[in-house]
């Protein structure tokens, strides 16, 4: 139980409706504010924010709703003239580089890695302008945590330059920062404390002692029933764009209407507030106008790619190959998690030159990815004589991509786990929960690459893996939690919106929501037992 405390939940976009009715369960008996991070979302009234952060203006008080706003207008008053204090900056540098330095901090956020991805509907930022705005969120962050002396920092995601910020000075404070990450493994969600930059001690400890445990049998069983099935991917994504495999004319329509109806509506309020064009050149803004420009290319593209037209994607054939699935870019798996691999096409070079010469590297585009990225990194990876970019419908699931491969090398992804669960090896570049597992081999660099590709080679279908699969399945049931948080999401949106719940859904929600509170709690535990 956590009682007498003073907490600090964070809040952004939709993990906010969740973190609304935790607040108020945690209200009861703890200090509790609010902290909403994210740039945009603070300054304008819109279909989406309204829903959000100004919902909790109505409803929380003045006094325990906290944002960026006011930094947000002093960036927009100084960006002309921006002077850089950078004694304060390698005093910051000193203090509060604990897991990641600066640099890396800054590509948290899309707004400042514009260098890094495709999103052109944000303007390119300088330096001197990222440097700027990581100092006055560190200035901002420091007076909020002296102001209020938190116990606790609750979080659910790990993207965004302010979580980077706050993690590092909790650090520093020892104050306890817990967010979320997904395990792979049905609906269980573990409590970090470093937003994935590490491996938890605790889970490490467990998964030792686990893997020497006499009671595996279920997991076992398990991982077997994993290994016979005709697909893979875990139903937290069925319904979503990871699990679509086609893109036809009237999806094409379809989406087309929505975006333009979206942007319409973003104009018509923007109008309204006199505020239409007011951040459209400022770093760290979305301009709606090159939005629904870029949604428009988007939707070319991905028509393209799905077409009997598209010359950049080939069928797999009867070859050895490595299996590369590419990430969603820009995301918090690779920026925050992975930041020296956020380059894909210079992590596709270095596999290229590393193969046995009888091999190919087979990329698979991610789901969500087709048509957001340029059509060049295409051609540019075809131009590499052993790369092939296979059709993303070629297969309606990752699995025989896998099975048929001569092992799979990702940044942090998904793939790693079930390569494991499949007996496959892997190659992990970034940290993942899943990296305890033996056959998930650790590349620190890409040097590394042609010898753990040759030791894989050398050493086919060597080693068993279902014992240490089953620990981790153990492990992960042992100190996880399970919660449907993308359906207690929707149900609080719902009730934020005063959409009316059926009687199951009121069921589930307190059922969800009393879930959410639990792992917060067990996190807490965790995190003093060591």
């Amino acid at each position: 139980m956590i009682e007498n405390k003073t907490i600090i939940l964070i809040c952004k976009e939709k993990s906010s409706f969740p973190m609304f009715f935790l607040g108020k369960e945690l209200e009861k008996k703890n200090n509790v504010h609010y902290y909403f991070i994210h740039n945009e979302e603070v300054m304008n009234r819109t279909p989406f924010s309204k829903d959000t952060f100004f919902y909790f203006k109505e409803k929380i008080k003045k006094e325990k709703l906290h944002d960026v706003r006011d930094i947000n207008f002093k960036f927009l008053k100084d960006q002309k003239n921006i002077d850089i204090d950078f004694n304060r900056l390698k005093e910051i540098e000193k203090k509060y580089t604990h897991f990641i330095g600066l640099n890396k901090q800054i590509l948290s956020s899309q707004g400042t890695s514009t260098a890094y991805h495709d999103e052109f509907f944000y303007k390119h930022t300088t330096y001197e302008e990222n440097l700027y705005w990581l100092l006055l969120n560190y200035d901002n962050s420091e007076k909020l945590f002296d102001k209020i002396k938190p116990d606790i920092i609750m979080d659910m995601d790990t993207g965004e330059i302010q979580r980077s910020i706050i993690n590092e000075i909790a650090h520093q404070k020892k104050i306890i920062y817990v967010t979320m990450e997904y395990c792979r493994y049905k609906n269980f969600y573990l409590p970090f404390f470093s937003l994935g930059r590490e491996q938890e001690k605790y889970f490490v400890k467990s998964y030792e002692k686990n893997k020497n445990s006499i009671n595996l049998k279920k997991y076992i069983d398990e991982v077997k029933d994993f290994q016979n099935k005709t697909k893979i991917m875990s139903d937290m994504y069925q319904n979503t764009d990871t699990a679509s495999y086609s893109f036809a004319l009237i999806d094409s329509i379809k989406l087309f209407y929505k975006k333009t109806y979206s942007f319409l509506a973003s104009v018509r309020i923007f109008l309204k507030q006199k505020t239409v064009g007011k951040f459209f050149n400022t770093p760290f803004y979305s301009n709606i106008f090159k939005r629904i420009l870029w949604n428009y290319v988007f939707i070319l593209r991905k028509f393209y790619l799905y077409s009997r037209f598209n010359k950049y994607f080939s069928s797999p054939t009867n070859e050895k190959y490595v299996y590369l699935p590419l990430h969603m870019m820009p995301e918090s798996s690779t920026f925050v998690m992975a930041p020296m691999y956020v380059n894909e096409m210079s992590l596709i070079e270095a596999i290229s030159k590393s193969l046995p010469i009888d091999c190919k590297l087979y990329v698979k585009e991610h789901q969500v990815m087709v048509g957001m990225r340029s059509l060049k990194f295409y051609k540019k990876a075809n131009e590499l004589y052993n790369v092939k970019i296979i059709k993303n419908n070629f297969y309606k699931d990752p699995k025989p991509l896998i099975q048929k491969s001569m092992c799979v090398i990702t940044i942090t992804g998904t793939s790693a786990f079930e390569a494991s669960m499949l007996n496959k090896p892997s190659i992990v570049l970034g940290n993942s929960l899943h990296n305890v597992i033996p056959n998930i081999k650790i590349a620190n660099s890409y040097n590394e690459l042609e010898s753990l590709l040759k030791q894989i080679d050398d050493n086919k279908n060597s080693y068993d893996n279902t014992v240490d699969c089953a620990a981790y399945l153990k492990t992960v049931e042992d100190l996880g939690s399970s919660i449907e948080l993308n359906y207690l999401t929707k149900l609080c949106e719902k009730k934020i919106k005063s959409l009316s719940l059926s009687e199951k859904e009121e069921n589930q929600f307190e059922y969800q929501l009393n879930k959410l509170k639990k792992f917060y709690e067990k996190a807490v535990e965790y995190y003093k037992n060591n």
